[in-house]
């Protein structure tokens, strides 16, 4: 899905969130982000993902 491509970098099987991604930034902002990295990881591996949106 969309989802699961949002996160991905050039580098092949590579994922960044966070303050990687955007730069320093709100604690709050990171946290949201990295939850959901985790459901894109979990897409891109798994081909689906249980964790909430």
């Amino acid at each position: 899905t969309d989802d699961a491509l949002a996160y991905r970098t050039s580098v092949d099987k590579v994922f960044a969130a966070g303050d990687m991604r955007r730069g320093q930034s709100l604690v709050v902002w990171a946290i949201r982000e990295g939850r959901q990295c985790a459901r894109a990881v979990d897409e891109f591996l798994m081909g689906f993902s249980e964790l909430p949106r």
